[in-house]
């Protein structure tokens, strides 16, 4: 599974202290390998994995693929 979450665009706070990133962790629901999670917060985009280790054990490579695949994508704006 994929989802997609749209968070704030400006800086949230909480005593006093700004939030500066915001990692997105989907559950797992039943018979389900893994999941993606993605989210905005203040003008950036950020990615968290979910996986049952059990039925993906190579949950690392995936997460390793992804980073590639957006290092290539940003290097392929500039």
């Amino acid at each position: 599974m994929i989802t997609n979450a749209p968070g704030p665009q400006t800086p949230m706070y909480i005593g006093g202290a700004r939030m500066l990133e915001m990692f997105p962790v989907s559950p797992l629901l039943r018979n389900q390998a893994s999941s993606i999670g993605i989210t905005s917060y203040d003008g950036r985009v950020y990615y968290g994995l979910n996986a049952d280790r059990d039925a993906m054990a190579d949950i690392g490579v995936l997460a390793a693929a992804v980073h590639e695949s957006m290092e290539e994508m940003l290097g392929a704006c500039v």
